[in-house]
């Protein structure tokens, strides 16, 4: 058995950070395998993506890149094409550190096959049933007591995300969202976010809640089944196991539904845990080359989805390679500090925003010059805007500074996109022969 651990990197699409029950859910969801991994794990409980939209937040998953660097500011085909195969993920990462590498799930990203982009084993599927079932495949079919390569696999699902599909004629009697900032408290919104608010009455919004919350616990019962499979497979005594979700929901905030061209923490912040190998389990490590004294906790730091693949590569003993701007979240698991970051970003392509998030403060900035300045210690809820507020020009140009500088660095075509459309070039994050 190979001393190096292997790696369950699970996420669901379009789930909340307050949707599962341990974490204390705004939903009232049952959600009993979330709930295992939490209490097992270190959950991160001010973790942001990168692009609060399905494409550009799993490019930043796969690739450790920001949408805009990966190629995929928006959506597949809305209007960005495939993810250049020249760009290294997880994959390639792996592999080249003698990693089997598997993906199985939803992918939209394009390109055809998952396996022109890294992953050994694999398909893309966005029928989670049959990607639990693919997946359990391949750890059942394993020899897991003579392999000796071990394995990075990728497993994502597409539920909660059918909550799309909820009936907007059903009517639930007596229902009253739990937000603060809905109606005539959601205060002073962005252009491009009251092009989205909805005027439905509360017992629609309640049809909305409720079918959200059976796609939540239907996504929670097939992680459920796939642990299940992961564990009986002998795997959860020498894994890591990594939980998350591409980004949130609106779910009725500032009248709003689903996602769109925003940053409010709904559909920004999303749950991320980290689960070191399960020891007391039995299964493939019987010399006990994985046990450790981390204990479960959480961590308020903040941090991004931009970390997980420094995180996943420092599991694996492999260096971060300089094009990632990034960290390791290990040394937070192992608590050797406190911080991560003190500034995260996130991008949303057409209407062009970028957003820098310090731990209190966010600030969002349109093409237009239109600003937003929230203050997420006095008001979690972002009812009030503060951009215009002489008492925090300091803090906004601090913010304004910060995100100017981080354009900057990162090549972020944001300053032309009101006058040209995103033009990426893949050479510029093609991967050389060898990438360490």
């Amino acid at each position: 058995m190979s001393a190096r651990p292997n790696i369950l990197l699970v996420f669901t699409d379009q789930q909340r950070f307050d949707t599962i029950r341990a974490l204390g859910s705004n939903f009232g969801a049952e959600t009993p395998n979330m709930d295992f991994l939490a209490r097992e794990g270190i959950v991160f409980e001010n973790c942001c993506c990168t692009g609060p939209i399905c494409s550009p937040s799993r490019a930043t998953i796969l690739t450790g890149l920001f949408p805009s660097q990966a190629g995929m500011p928006g959506n597949l085909y809305a209007p960005c094409p495939p993810l250049s195969p020249t760009i290294p993920t997880l994959g390639n990462y792996a592999r080249q550190a003698g990693y089997e590498t598997a993906y199985h799930g939803k992918w939209h990203l394009g390109g055809g096959d998952v396996r022109r982009y890294g992953f050994e084993v694999g398909a893309e599927c966005s029928y989670d049933t049959q990607t639990v079932q693919e997946a359990a495949r391949f750890w059942r079919d394993r020899d897991w007591l003579e392999h000796e390569r071990p394995f990075l696999h990728v497993v994502s699902l597409l539920n909660p995300h059918d909550h799309y599909f909820y009936d907007p004629a059903e009517r639930v009697p007596g229902f009253r969202r739990p937000w603060p900032n809905v109606g005539a408290a959601r205060g002073d919104l962005a252009a491009p976010a009251r092009t989205r608010a909805a005027d439905w009455p509360e017992e629609r919004w309640g049809a909305y809640f409720r079918f959200y919350r059976e796609q939540i616990e239907r996504a929670d019962r097939d992680l459920g089944e796939l642990l299940h499979q992961f564990r009986c497979s002998g795997f959860f005594n020498n894994s890591w196991i990594v939980f998350c979700s591409d980004h949130g929901d609106m779910a009725g905030e500032h009248d709003i539904p689903f996602k769109g061209p925003f940053m409010y923490e709904g559909v920004v912040r999303v749950p991320l845990i980290v689960v070191p190998p399960m020891t007391r389990f039995g299964g493939a490590d019987r010399q006990g080359l994985f046990r450790h004294n981390l204990a479960p906790g959480r961590r308020a730091a903040l941090c991004s989805l931009l970390d997980l693949a420094p995180t996943l590569l420092d599991l694996m003993g492999l260096p971060k390679p300089e094009r990632l701007s990034g960290v390791s979240l290990l040394p937070l698991v192992r608590g050797e500090t406190d911080a991560a970051h003190e500034h995260v970003f996130a991008e949303w392509h057409g209407p062009a925003l970028r957003m820098v998030r310090s731990a209190r403060m966010k600030y969002v900035r349109h093409p237009s010059g239109a600003e937003e300045l929230f203050d997420l210690a006095q008001d979690p809820h972002e009812t009030r805007n503060l951009a215009a507020s002489p008492d925090r020009a300091d803090a906004k140009a601090a913010l304004s500074a910060r995100l100017d500088r981080h354009l900057a660095e990162t090549g972020d075509p944001f300053a032309d996109l009101d006058r040209h459309e995103f033009v990426f070039d893949p050479k510029r994050w093609a991967q050389p022969a060898t990438i360490f």
